[in-house]
């Protein structure tokens, strides 16, 4: 899938922004993702990671750190889902491949 520049300026802004916005806190605490199943993923900050499968949609981003969710396994060419800064609860579960933490 050819990557668009509108796309990738959108894209590059959100990784950008969310690691640039890392204090040194943010850098040490892992982040809580849990899935629609009940389990619970660890996320270190910084970087792409990507998230566990067959756990169903993301229900829940527990820590203080910015976020992107991300629709492929990579945080380069996939669509950004949701974003925000600290803990938040999604009504609908996100059906994210990676996340992108800081």
């Amino acid at each position: 899938m050819p990557i668009r520049p509108a796309n990738l300026a959108t894209m590059s802004a959100t990784i950008a922004g969310a690691i640039s916005g890392m204090s040194e806190k943010d850098r040490t605490t892992p982040i809580r993702v849990t899935f629609e199943s009940g389990h619970e993923q660890n996320v270190e900050n910084g970087g792409c990671r990507v998230l566990e499968t067959g756990q169903g949609g993301v229900v829940e981003i527990d820590g203080e750190a910015r976020f992107a969710l991300f629709a492929g396994t990579s945080c380069q060419g996939s669509r950004t889902l949701a974003s925000g800064h600290g803990s938040v609860r999604f009504g609908t579960p996100v059906l994210a491949g990676a996340i992108v933490i800081g």
